[in-house]
This record gives C-alpha cells, structure tokens and sequence, in this order.
C-alpha cells in the first residue's frame, strides 16, 4: 500500500509541480560557497539537499537578475552525485552573463511519511548571492 501511495505522490510532485499544496519541511537544504566567477564562465553551483531516503525529489533553480542565468530548470534525486547518498548533492549548471550580483534560489521538494505509512508533500528552499566579476583582462 505504501509503494502505491508513493508512486501516486511521486507523479503528483513531478507531474503537478506548483500546484500541489505543499507544507514547509524540516528539510536541511543550503549551497556551498560558490566559486569566483567571472563574465563569460560556466559554473556549477553546489547545492546540498538533506531529503528522507527513497523519496523522490524535485529541485527547480531560478536566477534572478541579469548577472546568471540558470542553465537546467529541474532536477531530479537521479541528478544527484549519488542518487542513494543522504544528504544529496547537486550541482546546478549556470552561466555568468554580466558583472555585478545575482541571486539563485532552488527549491527542493520531496515527501515524509511517518510510521503509519502517511506521506505529505514538503519543500525547502535555498537561495544564494553570487558576485560575477568583469572578464579577465577587462
């Protein structure tokens, strides 16, 4: 019963995304520090996920400003460095396209189910300001 409850929640999350009600999760979500960017670099913004085990998990990064754009809008538990570990590691592609500061935000969404084999929806969310400096040589 359980499996057939999750798969059902599972396809709601993914299928769903912002219109499934969600409650706010004791979810540990947080990015590392970001490398020193500079106008023209790609990079890959780590971001660490603490979500249940066997859960599925949905990350949606967006930028905001005209300093980076985020390369990849979803990411999946599968995108993970290693789908099984705990805490999740992902590294969110993004490319510096002006000086000056950006912010990325990633929310994560996933589910918990308590012993009884209830499951409810959860999200987090984690945001970071990143500097890009002027090109090299600029």
């Amino acid at each position: 019963m359980r499996s057939r409850a999750l798969r059902g929640l599972s396809a709601a999350l993914l299928v769903a995304g912002g219109s499934l009600a969600l409650a706010q999760a004791d979810l540990d979500v947080r990015f590392e520090p970001p490398p020193e960017l500079h106008v023209g670099d790609r990079a890959r913004l780590v971001l660490v996920a603490d979500v249940p085990a066997d859960m599925p998990v949905s990350v949606t990064p967006q930028a905001t400003g005209d300093a980076l754009e985020v390369v990849r809008g979803r990411l999946l538990r599968t995108d993970a460095q290693q789908p099984d570990a705990r805490p999740l590691v992902f590294e969110i592609p993004v490319a510096a396209r002006a000086a000056g500061n950006g912010v990325v935000r990633a929310r994560v969404r996933s589910f918990t189910c308590d012993e009884d084999g209830d499951c409810r929806a959860t999200s987090a969310e984690a945001s970071l300001t990143v500097r890009v400096e002027r090109a090299v040589g600029e």
